[in-house]
């Protein structure tokens, strides 16, 4: 009788673990998120943002630079959108001295998480970029993209 209770309380903590490790889903809140982008000023996912594109991986961050290709920060922020790349799985001097250098020369804002913390709980597939739609930060759609061309249509579509 003891082992039972002991397993009941085990899955129970365990289940709880996981419910607070999974990703944001549709109808989810997200959290005011401020970070640096890649000049080190800073940039928020707000009630003023619309759109976040969320990248995990290469593959992913180059979906979205594709897609991105022409647009200005300007343009996004005119729009509310945000593009956040978690950038915490790069090693600190690759991302210091070759990643962000490069970064800059692109015409918008990435806001950079290095430490991976602030967009734990973003949505993400395997090695596609991820457009939230997001309305007062309640998650309202989320689509995935492995192909740039896709998500720069959506991008010109919600830009109109």
């Amino acid at each position: 009788m003891k082992s039972i209770k002991w397993l009941v309380f085990f899955l129970s903590v365990l289940q709880c673990s996981l419910a607070a490790a999974s990703e944001y889903a549709i109808g989810d809140h997200l959290s005011v998120v401020s970070l640096q982008d890649q000049f080190d000023q800073p940039i928020a996912v707000d009630n003023k943002t619309h759109w976040v594109l969320f990248t995990r991986s290469m593959d992913g961050a180059d979906v979205a630079k594709t897609a991105l290709d022409g647009m200005t920060t300007t343009q996004l922020q005119q729009y509310g959108i945000v593009y956040v790349a978690d950038v915490s799985g790069m090693p600190s001097l690759i991302l210091k001295f070759v990643a962000q250098p490069k970064m800059k020369d692109l015409a918008y804002a990435i806001a950079l998480d290095k430490e991976g913390e602030a967009t734990k709980l973003f949505p993400t597939a395997k090695d596609t970029a991820a457009l939230l739609d997001v309305d007062n930060l309640q998650i309202t759609q989320i689509r995935y993209f492995d192909k740039a061309e896709a998500l720069k249509s959506v991008l010109a579509d919600l830009m109109k």
